[in-house]
């Protein structure tokens, strides 16, 4: 994973830094005034140059274009291709973070670190996209240092049961996900409003899903990246078109949608851990953003029906996220 990091750094200097990007997202339980369950996850992304842009010398993104142009819309005349690579960090924890043993009625302790890349295909009016991920459960995955000094940050309890984090495993992923507009339109002082409904997929041996859903957006000088959700668990941090604003503006989002759940690490893996995945969860998100021609800011707080079948408490966290193109 060391090797990984490394490699993203190099990555705009191959990939058209002329107009490419960079985001960060961060997602915290702690700004719903929770601290269990998904607590604590970030994103760092760099998204590449257009394929279609001659500016770049090497273009990763044109060669990733010519060589998936066999997958559906890639390579569609008119559309723009890029690639986002993507660094992840997720952690799963308990509720009851003062108790070393493991607490087999409660969740186990996951750390879960990854890397993957997207090509992207981009219209006016839809965006489709297929990646791969590579990653890793367990201590390398380097979540308990990253929740000690992030809890030590905001003064909140110190976690002591990591030792009984669940791992190590390596895990793959294949991935796919289409959106469409489905209007656009002004209503009136320079506000605008617009739908589109999303939908994608997950094969993976920590989460093997499919989701569909609906987001809303209202504001001004809207940017086209079409879903406005930039929840870190299910990123839209580092899509295309979510720099391309004509000028600065604001923006109210609401999402809603449906995760269809075949497999989970969490359930498979926990042993003794009470935990029966739900295969149907539903999901809701509200947000707030500003952004201007090359940068972006959000604020998302987002939340899910149970998770688990054993109880009716629901999922929630807040996400921070930024984007800049250079």
């Amino acid at each position: 994973m060391r090797l990984i990091i490394f490699l993203f750094a190099l990555i705009p200097g191959f990939a058209g830094a002329s107009s490419g990007a960079f985001s960060i997202s961060w997602d915290n339980d702690l700004l719903v005034g929770s601290d269990k369950g998904y607590t604590n996850g970030g994103r760092l992304s760099y998204l590449s140059a257009s394929a279609e842009n001659n500016n770049c010398e090497v273009c990763l993104a044109r060669g990733a274009r010519n060589a998936m142009d066999w997958l559906p819309v890639i390579g569609r005349t008119g559309n723009d291709h890029t690639l986002t690579f993507s660094l992840s960090q997720l952690m799963v924890t308990p509720e009851n973070l003062q108790e070393s043993d493991p607490i087999y009625k409660d969740l186990p302790y996951v750390g879960y670190l990854s890397a993957s890349i997207t090509l992207w295909s981009q219209s006016s009016d839809s965006l489709t996209g297929y990646g791969i991920g590579l990653g890793v459960v367990g201590p390398n995955s380097g979540a308990e240092a990253t929740q000690k000094w992030v809890h030590k940050l905001t003064g909140s309890t110190n976690p002591k049961g990591w030792n009984n984090q669940l791992g190590t495993d390596v895990i793959g992923e294949l991935h796919a996900f289409h959106a469409q507009r489905l209007f656009r339109e002004n209503i009136g002082s320079g506000i605008h409003q617009e739908m589109a409904w999303v939908t994608g997929g997950t094969l993976s041996n920590f989460v093997s899903s499919g989701e569909l859903g609906m987001s809303w957006r209202i504001g001004t000088n809207l940017p086209a990246n079409i879903i406005p959700d930039y929840s870190g668990a299910s990123s839209a941090i580092g899509l295309p078109g979510s720099l391309d604003a004509s000028g600065s503006g604001w923006s109210v989002f609401i999402g809603v949608g449906m995760e269809f759940i075949a497999y989970s690490y969490l359930e498979e893996r926990s042993g003794r851990y009470d935990y029966d995945q739900r295969p149907v969860v539903g999901q809701g998100s509200v947000g707030v953003g500003w952004h201007s021609p090359g940068i972006q800011m959000a604020i998302t707080l987002r939340a899910t029906t149970s998770q688990n079948e054993r109880n009716k408490d629901s999922l929630s966290f807040g996400t921070v996220s930024a984007a800049y193109r250079f």
